[in-house]
């Protein structure tokens, strides 16, 4: 009785694991391309688990979309530098990030530049 907790104990340990590690994969986005948008924010949460900026761009024929991007948890973006305030709706800014595989608007945040010139990374690794 006490082996057959036991296993089941490990059995659960090991799916709440592999879920977790699963939650932090970054297999969605092409690690080989980046994209760059001069865009406007729409959006700015400052919340776990992952920080997000939704931004609206313009193409070349006037054509107007939203894109999602995902940054890293709170903590490791205070550490690179941002903060709630850093950026707000209707500020404009130039956001690099590794597009979704699947082609639709959306990227893991690389780098911000803000109106001003200031640069601020992601401050993360591939998988966070």
């Amino acid at each position: 009785m006490r082996y057959t907790r036991l296993l089941l104990l490990l059995a659960s340990l090991l799916l709440v694991a592999a879920t977790a590690l699963a939650h932090h994969s970054s297999v969605m986005f092409d690690k080989d391309k980046l994209v760059t948008l001069k865009a406007t924010v729409k959006q700015f949460y400052f919340v776990n688990p992952h920080v997000s900026i939704t931004v609206t761009v313009s193409d070349d024929n006037g054509v107007v979309s939203d894109w999602a991007f995902e940054a890293a948890s709170v903590q490791t973006m205070v550490r690179a530098g941002w903060k709630r305030s850093t950026i707000k709706p209707g500020d404009s800014i130039t956001i690099t990030g590794r597009p979704l595989r699947s082609g639709e608007h959306g990227a893991q945040l690389v780098r911000v530049t803000l109106a001003d010139g200031t640069t601020l990374n992601a401050g993360a690794g591939g998988n966070y």
